[in-house]
């Protein structure tokens, strides 16, 4: 039996060959401290400036800054805002700074920042804009400005209402006799009102009879108001005299006259659709209401609803 010898090599690594486990981590570490440190160092010198120091620096990092950070005492910055007790003075006969002025103007809007517009109103060659340019929106409307919306509303259905009272007056004024005419401007519309007076009735006492001038007048009412817009409601008034009759009262007067001029209307040409309702209200809202029996009471109502001019 021939005895075989097995050779066992070992070799040893050197000392740069040993591995390092566990080294990354410590790097990452220092450079997060690092960070902290400079971090609480930045914070720490932010808290123990004054306001001083914090306008110094902001505005050594932005020299070019336009606009000025304070608060303005309106809500719109006003570049013409002079200190109490001073006036303006006009600027008259504004020339151009020599050439080299002007380089060390220009060479100051690099260096440090503007406060006001003035200042660079100045560097532009430009006068501010002059002392009515902007308004306190919260003062007081200057003298010779257009009236409020609402006014001038007013103002314009009150110049209709007369036109209108001015039309139908020239009408009546072609009969002999003729009722009352008025026009005013009510929150529902313009409203006609043909009245009573102690010469002239309108219907016969106690009748839904019309008279001959009573007629015309109101068919030339139903022209004019086909040239204007709107629903038209009729209302019948009586005055305070009460009648016997057991088929007859007031509110069946007063009703059946509404009904007696709304044919009157259609015969002088207003459309039939555009009657939207027929009313009487008997002697419940009288005119004069100290004297129930007045002429005055006894009226025809026509309300143009949402006349427009």
């Amino acid at each position: 039996m021939n005895d075989k010898t097995q050779t066992i090599v070992r070799r040893k690594r050197g000392v740069d060959e040993e591995e390092h486990h566990g080294g990354v981590w410590k790097l990452a570490f220092a450079d997060f401290m690092t960070a902290m440190m400079a971090f609480f160092l930045v914070m720490w010198l932010i808290n123990s400036s004054s306001k001083e120091t914090k306008a110094a620096i902001v505005q050594y990092f932005n020299p070019t800054q336009l606009v000025d950070a304070t608060t303005s005492d309106k809500g719109l910055r006003d570049p013409t805002r002079q200190d109490e007790g001073k006036t303006a003075q006009p600027q008259e006969n504004v020339q151009s700074p020599p050439p080299e002025k002007l380089k060390d103007k220009e060479a100051a809007l690099h260096s440090q920042p503007l406060e006001t517009l003035d200042e660079i109103a100045k560097l532009d060659h430009t006068p501010p804009p002059p002392q009515n340019a902007a308004r306190d929106p919260f003062d007081r409307a200057p003298r010779g400005a257009p009236p409020p919306p609402a006014a001038a509303a007013a103002a314009e259905n009150a110049k209709t209402a007369a036109a209108l009272q001015a039309e139908i007056e020239r009408v009546a004024a072609q009969e002999a006799r003729a009722p009352k005419v008025e026009v005013k401007q009510s929150e529902e519309g313009l409203l006609i009102s043909l009245t009573d007076d102690a010469n002239f009735s309108m219907f016969a006492i106690g009748s839904i009879e019309p008279k001959p001038q009573l007629v015309r007048i109101i068919g030339q009412i139903g022209k004019i108001l086909t040239e204007r817009r709107g629903d038209v409601e009729l209302r019948g008034h009586t005055d305070g005299r009460s009648y016997s009759g057991r088929s007859y009262d007031n509110w069946r007067l007063s009703s059946d006259r509404a009904t007696v001029v709304n044919y009157m209307l259609i015969r002088g040409g207003l459309p039939a659709q555009r009657i939207g309702k027929i009313v009487g209200y008997a002697d419940r809202r009288l005119k004069i209401a100290k004297d129930p029996l007045a002429p005055a009471n006894r009226r025809i109502e026509i309300l143009l609803r949402g006349a427009q001019p």
